[in-house]
């Protein structure tokens, strides 16, 4: 029960998630992104920064549920920003549409129980893609490296590379750092043991669609998380072609061998199954 001259929102707060839920408006469950096809890891990821735009609260985090939640948020469709402080996970911005939850902590500040129907606290799924600062297992199959245009690193660029996902085919899509950089982490690629000897090296497409001037620009300017479009995965064909531009590019491994386009065609990536690949790429006019 509550103590005397005591709100919820200030019990809630102090209180087991099951509580805060009963009271909370939204609640971010942040996992780490796999592929298109996989689901995100079970795990939640502790120790994020999650913050609100133009709103002051910061969320509580619930261990046992693996829940960033909120309390006071008003109802209204907010653009929420999550970093990582670790430099594991790559920054990402969302939207949520925030329920109106006011008749809900009425009635629980009356000591009445809130009416059928009432609405429920927003609960959002959110995958992050890994950065270069997360510390990779051996063994583990990705391709990293830098993106630039003329020597010089291109932030916010979006990349997507085939793969595999139980036998299918599978793509991975991230997007490059501030300094440029990125990481495609690929959990489902194997070796292929049906052919002899083994193969354990495979060509797979990449694609790369580089920020519009106008994104460009804000992210310079803005910095690389607030300038971004919020769901940069999940954008529509018109919202992505009115932000990116498809590019060509060469790609450069650890070596210095330059990789270049044959006959009018995009270089593919060479991924080697339990190895960490580096291959630069960069765009071309």
């Amino acid at each position: 029960m509550l103590a005397p001259a005591e709100r919820p929102l200030e019990w809630a707060a102090r209180h087991s998630p099951e509580r805060i839920v009963a009271v909370g408006v939204l609640a971010l469950r942040i996992r780490r992104y796999q592929s298109e096809s996989a689901p995100p890891g079970l795990a939640s990821i502790p120790g994020l920064r999650v913050t609100v735009r133009g709103h002051a609260e910061r969320p509580l985090w619930h261990e046992s549920t693996g829940l960033y939640g909120f309390l006071r948020l008003p109802p209204d469709e907010l653009r929420v920003e999550v970093a990582d402080p670790a430099g594991r996970f790559q920054a990402q911005a969302v939207l949520a549409q925030v329920p109106d939850r006011g008749a809900v902590q009425e009635a629980l500040e009356a000591g009445a129980v809130p009416a059928p129907g009432s609405a429920k606290p927003l609960i959002l799924d959110i995958a992050l893609r890994p950065a270069l600062g997360m510390a990779l297992p051996p063994g583990t199959s990705a391709v990293w490296g830098v993106v630039t245009n003329g020597g010089r690193p291109v932030a916010g660029a979006l990349l997507t590379l085939a793969t595999v996902f139980q036998g299918a085919a599978d793509s991975i899509a991230g997007m490059s750092g501030p300094d440029g950089s990125y990481l495609l982490v690929l959990p489902a690629e194997v070796i292929n043991r049906s052919v002899n000897p083994p193969q354990r090296q495979f060509e797979r497409t990449l694609t790369v669609h580089a920020p519009r001037p106008t994104l460009a620009d804000a992210l310079t300017k803005e910095g690389f998380l607030a300038g971004q479009p919020a769901n940069p995965f999940g954008l529509t064909p018109a919202q992505r072609t009115a932000l990116f531009m498809p590019r060509d590019f060469q790609l450069r491994d650890s070596g210095g061998t330059l990789h270049p386009q044959v006959g009018g065609q995009n270089p593919s990536a060479s991924v080697s199954v339990g190895e960490q690949v580096r291959l630069d790429i960069e765009l071309l006019p």
